[in-house]
Formats: C-alpha cells, structure tokens, sequence
C-alpha cells in the first residue's frame, strides 16, 4: 500500500529551462504538473542531488499527506535542506462575528 503524498514544487527565482529539466528527470516523476499523489520516499535525497546540480536557484517543495495535518514545505538549495512543517493556528473567539 504506503503512503501518498501530493507534491507541487516553486522555483526560485522562476525558471522555464529548469521546469522542463524537472519534467525530463524520471526521479522527480512526482512533482510534474499532473496534480496526482504519489508515493516519493525518496524525494529529499532525489530533491538534495538535484539542488545541487543548481545552486543558483532554491527549491520549495510542498507536501499534503494523507493524513490531516500532513502539510508542509521543504527548501532545498545547493544539497541543503530546510523543513518546514505547516502550523495551523485559529482565530480567537470575537463574539461580533457570530451570525
């Protein structure tokens, strides 16, 4: 079975020749434009050796899990990675808003 993932990935700054590199490179398989949800465990070291190959651009990839919560974003750049989970935050009460 295992665990999907939908990935989406931000290139910074923009790029039309490294998006097309990414939609040639079979180990990135995940993150083409085709909104489906994948099973990519091996993405941070796929996404590390990639970054790496472009140091002048930084990655952002996000990630939505199955599970609720699931949500975050990893940076990569020149092989480094940060990650970023999601933190979901509510409004206090404001007893104006109630309808």
């Amino acid at each position: 079975m295992g665990y999907c993932t939908h990935y989406s990935v931000a290139i910074l700054p923009d790029s039309e020749v490294i998006r097309h590199i990414i939609e040639n490179d079979d180990n990135l398989y995940a993150i083409h434009e085709d909104a489906d949800s994948y099973k990519w465990y091996d993405h941070e070291s796929d996404m590390r050796n990639f970054s790496a190959k472009f140091p002048d651009y930084t990655f952002q990839l996000s990630g939505e899990g199955e599970d609720s919560g699931d949500i975050w974003r990893k940076y990569f750049c020149n092989g480094k990675m940060q990650h970023c989970p999601a933190q979901i935050t509510y409004e206090p009460f404001d007893e104006s808003k109630l309808q």
